[in-house]
């Protein structure tokens, strides 16, 4: 059986083709478009119509090439953009109508819950607790939690604790840096307010737990810490390890970068992130720094694996 499934962020939309059998999933196609659906969301509240016509192109690129794959189920969800949007409603009727594509608006639990299950999916015999990190364009989500493969609980029995920060790498870039490099007053505001929403809302930890970080900016920073000429073949197996004082010193090599500087560290993967990655990456660092943590274990799974489980989880098993 294969499956089909889209992220719909506050940056991107991303796709996975997958074909499921009794031993799993097994990626055969994945995609990623730059949409910057949540472009002003912050400070206007709402989706603006350039916005939704790249969505709508990308979705129907996406379709199209699914459906090349002859997948069997297609599920699209959506995050923090459309969640924080007020004309939400009116962005996926569009989709529906245009496109014939209905698309699930995650809650945060929703979203941490897979996005977790993903993460954890690409490692075995790990330490616990497990301490997952996801810095989106639009929130930041801090999930707590143990092996969700042992001994087989569901997703939501593993996850012990989970908080969603509105401190997404869009959305503070938005807020807080009008130009690249930044002011020291710019780089100041976002420091602060960082840390106080850590040391109000970031869900608390055991003893020396492990922490992965997920999707675009984990991703994206270990693709330049390997160089600009590395895949992401890099980041399965053993995958990527970084550590405090790797972050730290592309934190400070970032802030002192021009947009264009930054693209050319690894143009594939700052393609449509040159501009919101410093504010990623100083997120990472404040994240490590808050729990006193030296390394960030990077996964190469993210929550359209996650919707792809979600999706095995709710269906018959295949006949062998």
């Amino acid at each position: 059986m294969r499956l089909a499934t889209i992220d719909i962020g506050t940056n991107t939309a991303q796709l996975l083709v997958a074909e499921r059998d009794q031993t799993g999933l097994h990626r055969l196609h994945t995609a990623e478009r730059f949409v910057r659906l949540g472009e002003g969301v912050d400070a206007r509240g709402r989706i603006g119509p350039e916005a939704r016509e790249r969505l709508l192109d990308t979705l129907r690129d996406h379709l199209q090439v699914a459906r090349a794959y002859g997948v069997d189920q297609l599920s699209a969800a959506g995050t923090s953009a459309l969640r924080d949007a007020a004309n939400r409603d009116a962005v996926l009727a569009s989709v529906r109508d245009a496109l014939g594509l209905s698309v699930d608006l995650l809650s945060g639990t929703e979203e941490a819950t897979w996005s977790y299950a993903a993460a954890c999916a690409a490692f075995d015999n790990l330490s616990e607790p497990r301490l997952i990190v996801d810095v989106g364009g639009g929130s930041t989500e801090l999930i707590v939690g143990t092996d969700p493969a042992r001994p087989r609980p569901s997703p939501t029995d593993a996850i012990q604790d989970h908080a969603s920060l509105d401190l997404g790498c869009v959305r503070l870039t938005e807020r807080c840096f009008a130009s690249q490099p930044p002011s020291h007053d710019a780089v100041e505001t976002v420091d602060q307010i960082i840390d106080e929403a850590l040391a109000a809302r970031a869900p608390a930890v055991g003893d020396a737990p492990t922490l992965i970080g997920t999707a675009g900016t984990a991703t994206a920073l270990a693709l330049v810490h390997a160089g600009p000429d590395s895949t992401g073949d890099a980041l399965h197996g053993d995958g990527v390890v970084l550590s405090s004082e790797d972050i730290r010193c592309w934190r400070e090599r970032l802030l002192r970068q021009t947009v264009d500087e930054i693209f050319e560290l690894h143009p594939e993967a700052m393609e449509g992130r040159a501009d919101v990655f410093p504010m990623g990456v100083i997120l990472l660092g404040h994240i490590l720094a808050h729990y006193e943590l030296e390394d960030l274990r990077v996964s190469p799974y993210e929550l359209r694996h996650g919707l792809a489980l979600r999706l095995r989880a709710s269906a018959p098993a295949p006949s062998s």
